[in-house]
């Protein structure tokens, strides 16, 4: 259950820095949103070079939206320290307000539904390249086998003594 608190009018945040903070985690979710896309084509490359790159910059603007939210909760906090959800900043707001801050926040929370898609597709594509790895380093080490100790699977399996001599006379 979660429960709500009633932001006093006159304790309501500045709007203008709000707005502010809401336009740049729009910006960076977008950034986050052209950085999942490349991912998903790095990886349907095999780029590796370009996947550390991006994992680079993606934690990057990770950290950049995690001191916003940190700054946007600051500013949004009631009496109690809590932050304040958008429906109560809303109601806290001046009328002038409410529509650009009702209009950015609806952006933001589209753009974080967009972004979350995209990573569960770029999600299942990893999975999917490292389960294509996996197999291949199984072909591979069993072609390589030259004692035939691997089995089907690819792995060591125990398939009886394997007698081997070395003739040291001669």
């Amino acid at each position: 259950m979660t429960t709500t608190h009633a932001i006093p009018k006159h304790a309501a945040p500045d709007a203008d820095r709000l707005d502010a903070l809401l336009a740049t985690l729009i910006e960076e979710h977008r950034t986050l949103l052209a950085l999942a896309r490349d991912h998903r084509d790095a990886l349907a490359h095999a780029d590796a070079a370009r996947l550390e790159d991006i994992v680079t910059r993606t934690g990057e603007v990770l950290s950049r939206i995690s001191d916003i939210e940190t700054e946007r909760q600051r500013l949004t906090a009631g009496p109690d320290g809590r932050p304040g959800t958008m429906d109560e900043l809303l109601r806290a707001a001046e009328e002038a307000d409410r529509r650009r801050l009702s209009d950015r926040a609806g952006t933001l929370r589209d753009l974080i539904q967009t972004v979350q898609r995209e990573h569960e597709v770029v999600r299942t594509a990893s999975e999917a390249l490292a389960t294509h790895m996996r197999g291949l380093m199984q072909q591979v080490a069993s072609k390589l086998s030259h004692a035939g100790t691997y089995g089907r699977r690819g792995r060591v399996e125990p398939v009886g003594t394997v007698v081997s001599g070395v003739d040291i006379g001669a």
